[in-house]
């Protein structure tokens, strides 16, 4: 009985993973063939191109399709470069299938699969291996970036206004910008749930040409989302809008890129987004999250003087009720806020109190009931002296809107 128990465990093992790792798939995901291969076992390696494959995918299995197989390697190459190893030993018998190979929950896109056979000789030396794929329906809607093609706009030779997480007087939300230079750089913009849910981004390139090797999104849930990859953006253009995997909310944008080595230095480039449809506005989703409150715009105070910002109001952000002060990191005095509606009419709140570092002055009532903003104004400064500051930097103000 023990030896049967033995026996039956170095068979799971040996056809694939735990089964517990199953559980990550889905009632809507879906087995794809991938790939079929006439395979000669008196060799020693194989690859199977799967590049044509369409979509994103979070895990794979092998199935013999024909003739025993035995395996001591199988090697992932996914789109971005990523290589995932089976190094151990997968006995396939004819009919029989391995269970999921790397399955995370993480889709991506996949390039090859490298097979390292056991060799054989003699009348069994031939036999036919499938590689199958499992994906979600977002996943095999999910096209594959094609490189170098990015349809692009000349824009002014001029830097956006807005400062990171502030809508800009188009409507877009500036997430970050970086300086390029010479070599390949490396960055990432946080970007944060509170901010929103968008459903599209865009690059505005400045002062020199840039090459993207790889535009990454990773949402809230950690799922990373390759965007765009080998492509050059002309110095002064922006980019078309690059659809999301959805109406998602973002936690950081990676970038690998370089700029053009030219007497005209670093590039400058932009990285913003636009609100998912049905975000903003008295009746949007944004009304869910966060007891109704919407972040308008973040700022970093100075120490000297008060700092006067304006914060303008993105599209279709009307109907709000209350709007709040919040600082991050230290304590700030906050001298005023000056609300500007639609209407052209002004609301003035003469404060000139503290706050706290991770606390928040108001709400703050609108005059009349719903009223649609056009923007806020307000002044502030960071506090030298205070005790609870989370290092030497600045205070971070955030304003806030409820609905």
């Amino acid at each position: 009985m023990l030896l049967r128990l033995v026996l039956s465990g170095f068979a799971l093992f040996a056809t694939g993973m735990l089964t517990v790792a199953e559980a990550q798939i889905n009632k809507d995901d879906k087995w794809v063939l991938l790939g079929t291969r006439d395979v000669d076992l008196t060799l020693e390696k194989d690859t199977i191109d799967v590049t044509k494959a369409k979509g994103k995918f979070k895990g794979l299995r092998l199935q013999a399709k024909s003739g025993n197989i035995e395996l001591s390697r199988v090697q992932v190459t996914y789109g971005n470069g990523a290589v995932h190893n089976e190094d151990r030993r997968i006995d396939l018998k004819s009919g029989e299938r391995t269970k999921p190979i790397d399955l995370r929950g993480e889709e991506r896109f996949v390039d090859s699969i490298g097979l390292v056979y056991k060799t054989q000789s003699g009348s069994t030396k031939k036999a036919v291996i499938e590689v199958w794929g499992v994906q979600s329906p977002d996943g095999a809607r999910t096209a594959r970036p094609v490189a170098g093609q990015i349809a692009t706009k000349p824009t002014e030779a001029k830097p956006t206004e807005a400062k990171p997480g502030q809508v800009t007087a188009g409507g877009d939300v500036l997430f970050g910008t970086q300086k390029v230079g010479f070599g390949v750089d490396r960055d990432v913009i946080r970007v944060g749930a509170n901010v929103g849910k968008f459903d599209r981004i865009r690059l505005r390139v400045l002062d020199n040409d840039i090459f993207i090797k790889e535009l990454k999104v990773v949402y809230a849930n950690g799922d990373p989302d390759t965007i765009a990859v080998n492509a050059e953006i002309k110095q002064n253009s922006r980019t078309e809008w690059l659809p999301l995997k959805g109406d998602r909310f973002i936690n950081e944008i990676q970038m690998n890129y370089r700029s053009k080595p030219s007497f005209k230095g670093q590039a400058r480039i932009e990285v913003l987004g636009e609100y998912a449809e049905g975000w903003l506005g008295p009746e949007g989703e944004g009304r869910k999250y966060n007891q109704g409150w919407v972040l308008l715009g973040s700022q970093s105070a100075g120490f000297i003087g008060f700092d006067s910002d304006t914060i303008p109001v993105g599209r279709n952000q009307g109907g709000f009720q209350r709007i709040r002060v919040t600082a991050r990191e230290r304590a700030i005095t906050l001298n005023e806020l000056r609300i500007v509606y639609a209407s052209g009419q002004e609301q003035v709140v003469p404060v000139k109190t503290k706050v706290e570092a991770d606390s928040t002055y108001g709400p703050v009532d609108l005059d009349g009931s719903k009223r649609a903003i056009k923007e806020i104004k307000a002044r502030y400064r960071s506090r030298f002296i205070d005790a609870s500051a989370k290092g030497k930097g600045n205070a971070v103000v955030e304003i806030w809107a409820q609905h």
